[in-house]
């Protein structure tokens, strides 16, 4: 009977086809998963990079903001000096 084939072989190589054929699909989604994780983890450090940099130079700006108000504020104080004076001088 080594020519006919027996239904129970027959169900059972099927099964261990389809086994096979999930683990190789299951090798692939896990190493596409793996690849995924890995150009996230990029992007998210690429992200942070940026991100650091752009409230690096916020600061900067809030800084030379500042400065540049108190600047302002002394020349105007200067120049009210400066008037004072001038009136007391002309009097």
């Amino acid at each position: 009977m080594k020519g006919s084939p027996n239904p129970k072989n027959a169900e059972l190589k099927g099964a261990l086809t389809g086994l096979n054929n999930q683990d190789r699909r299951l090798g692939l989604l896990q190493n596409q998963l793996q690849t995924l994780e890995e150009s996230r983890a990029k992007l998210q450090e690429r992200y942070l990079s940026a991100e650091t940099k752009w409230e690096l130079r916020v600061k900067e700006y809030e800084t030379r903001l500042k400065s540049a108000e108190e600047k302002v504020k002394r020349e105007r104080q200067g120049a009210k000096e400066r008037v004072v004076e001038l009136e007391n001088h002309i009097k």
